[in-house]
């Protein structure tokens, strides 16, 4: 995957030694829409004059929150519609539609403003379903203008997505303001960065990986997406192999987020030599705190399905809390 600008995406398409390296892969590349430039046009012919196959990655300028949520509906089918006349201009091909379900945009925000600003947004969040029930209207016309224009659509979602539906709530979905979208395939990101180490990583792609056949492993990119901001765990050679061991173990497609940064690590140019299995650490310890970790995730979104009762519960516990601070005060006075 990449969201290069147009005219960087046009340099890694012109470069012959990266171009050969991904064929011999057989790779595909999911190219993400943050521009309609004539470079990326450029780019995708050469890419698909080599036979590499190109997944239109749809994202939104940064002022509209670059990815989809319930929030931005209307204005990713504007992005779509957009993207479908440029597609025709330029005779493009695509092999599929691809979406990230991500959060608000603001959620960052909200988490620094410390945990009082977490509990008012999320219960306001949770009462109020109004902005999700709009969000899965668009994003069920944009299914429908995709499917009318036989585009296969992917969406890319996370285990907290999974754990919801495990339990039958919509609890994660209207905490982040996702959406529901019918697809045609969903691909599992299991992030390298949701976990402070790759035995973890490992355990949470085991764990998650049934009914899912490709994965997305993680960023080679130095940067996160939108910022200058340190990736603190930028994938390496030593820990994708281990991911492709246990990948390969289930027969899973897996998916490496930051062409460039994959480029520039050297894990491009090895991956075709990868011809065998490495040695995997010991999971029972990180298998059993993933499980736990999961089953507590799924006890708290089935608890938070009703706000209504948990409004009841935290005003409860406050009054019951200011009267025994009342009689306390009393046996001093």
């Amino acid at each position: 995957m990449t969201e290069v600008q147009g005219f960087k995406l046009l340099e890694l398409a012109q470069d012959s030694a990266s171009i050969s390296k991904l064929k011999e892969l057989g790779a595909d590349i999911y190219i993400g829409l943050t521009d309609f430039s004539s470079e990326r046009v450029e780019a995708i012919k050469l890419f698909q004059n080599h036979g590499l196959a190109c997944h239109a990655w749809l994202l939104l300028p940064k002022g509209e929150h670059y990815w989809p949520n319930a929030h931005n509906g209307s204005a990713v089918l504007k992005r779509y519609e957009t993207f479908r006349e440029w597609t025709i201009d330029n005779q493009l091909s695509w092999k599929t539609l691809t979406l990230s379900l991500a959060p608000y945009g603001t959620d960052v925000r909200i988490v620094e403003s410390g945990p009082l600003s977490i509990g008012k947004v999320v219960l306001k969040r949770l009462i109020s379903g109004s902005v999700q029930e709009h969000g899965d209207l668009n994003y069920a016309r944009l299914r429908a203008l995709s499917k009318n224009d036989n585009l296969k659509l992917v969406s890319i979602v996370s285990p907290y997505q999974v754990d919801s539906r495990e339990v039958n709530v919509e609890t994660w979905k209207q905490i982040t303001g996702t959406f529901n979208i019918l697809n045609d395939q969903e691909v599992l990101s299991i992030f390298n960065t949701y976990e402070p180490n790759s035995s973890l990583t490992l355990a949470q792609l085991k764990e998650y990986q049934p009914g899912f056949s490709t994965i997305l492993l993680g960023s080679a990119n130095a940067t996160k997406p939108l910022s200058n901001q340190e990736n603190t765990r930028v994938l390496n050679w030593d820990e994708t192999c281990k991911y492709i061991t246990l990948a390969r173990q289930y027969d899973k497609s897996i998916i490496i987020y930051g062409l460039e940064g994959a480029i520039k690590n050297g894990i491009l140019s090895q991956l075709s030599n990868h011809l065998t299995d490495v040695k995997l650490p010991n999971l029972q310890e990180a298998e059993k705190q993933i499980a736990m970790e999961r089953e507590n995730t799924q006890i708290l979104f089935t608890i938070l399905a009703s706000p209504g009762w948990v409004a009841f519960a935290f005003f409860f516990l406050a009054i019951t809390f200011g009267i025994a601070i009342l009689r306390t005060l009393k046996l001093f006075v």
